[in-house]
């Protein structure tokens, strides 16, 4: 794995929860966990712009309930330019693996744009630019969706886990330009809160006792698809 280039394998389990019931939960994890250093004051900002191929086929992978499934995507935060991030999901069921690579913001504006040339640069150095290529190339990959939300992130050092709040969540099917300042997002998940929890190995006790005590319910929420209305509405 070279510089700028990350791979992570763990667990992920969902939860849509009540606004109101996410604070009192934000609550007790800020007495069993730490914050991400990113969110010390609050919620960061976190805008994905999600590609698909020409036939929509991680669309509808996902709402047909396939098994093995991908997502291609650009990351940025609090509209920081000098990280952005290029991703690959893999999902088996709960478990996932996620590829990462940081590419400049020039790249990831000619990514956005369809050039996808820009990820040859860095293939002597990049595995998952590899992979990339070939899996955007092939399928004629595209953006089609931005999405955006707040989020406060926790994390404990065993079994590498990871638990996220994401609040606020919004969407774009017009604006595909990851570093515009004038996007008029549509509130997709306004009265609830997708809260993460990520995890290798196995989940702490403590952390599974919390959730139990505010009986939440799994569940597999999509902001990826749940972003993609109109594209629904005109297609399905």
């Amino acid at each position: 794995m070279t510089k700028g280039e990350l791979c992570s394998r763990r667990k992920e389990i969902k939860y849509i929860v009540p606004y109101g019931k996410a604070l009192a939960i934000g609550e007790q994890l800020d007495k069993l966990l730490q914050r991400d250093e990113h969110c010390a004051d609050g919620p960061y900002l976190v805008r994905s712009l999600y590609f698909d191929s020409v036939n929509q086929i991680d669309f509808t992978e996902k709402l047909a309930g396939v098994i093995q499934r991908k997502k291609v995507r650009l990351r940025i935060y609090d509209g920081d330019e000098s990280l952005c991030k290029l991703e690959i999901k893999m999902k088996t069921d709960d478990r996932q693996q996620k590829l990462s690579l940081v590419i400049s913001a020039s790249d990831a504006a000619e990514l956005s744009r369809g050039n996808l040339n820009v990820l040859k640069k860095y293939f002597d150095t990049s595995p998952t630019s590899l992979k990339a290529y070939g899996i955007m190339t092939q399928g004629q990959y595209r953006p089609v969706v931005q999405i955006a939300y707040d989020r406060l992130a926790y994390k404990y050092s065993m079994y590498d886990t990871r638990v996220t709040l994401d609040m606020n969540v919004r969407a774009s099917e017009s604006n595909m330009d990851l570093f515009s300042r004038d996007v008029r997002y549509t509130p997709i998940l306004c009265e609830n809160v997708v809260l993460e929890v990520k995890y290798s190995g196995k989940l702490m006790g403590f952390l599974s006792a919390l959730f139990a005590g505010f009986d939440l319910t799994q569940g597999t929420y999509s902001k990826y698809c749940a972003g993609r209305p109109v594209y629904y509405d005109f297609n399905f």
